[in-house]
């Protein structure tokens, strides 16, 4: 079972999930501007992956 985080660990948790985010956001942003990916294309892929991770939490894989 899992452990239950102290409250300090958990802002640490949070602060670390939103810097990921954001970086992720940041990322994708220029590889759009620079013309690398569309955004049809990081939706289209987004949409495959999110996909993907729920077919494998359904099955118990993930």
């Amino acid at each position: 079972m899992a452990e239950k985080l102290d409250d300090k660990e958990m802002v640490h948790f949070k602060e670390m999930m939103m810097a990921t985010s954001i970086q992720t956001d940041a990322l994708t942003q220029l590889l759009i501007e620079k013309g690398i990916i569309t955004e049809q294309e990081y939706f289209g892929k987004l949409r495959v992956v999110m996909a993907e991770y729920q077919s494998k939490s359904a099955t118990g894989q993930g």
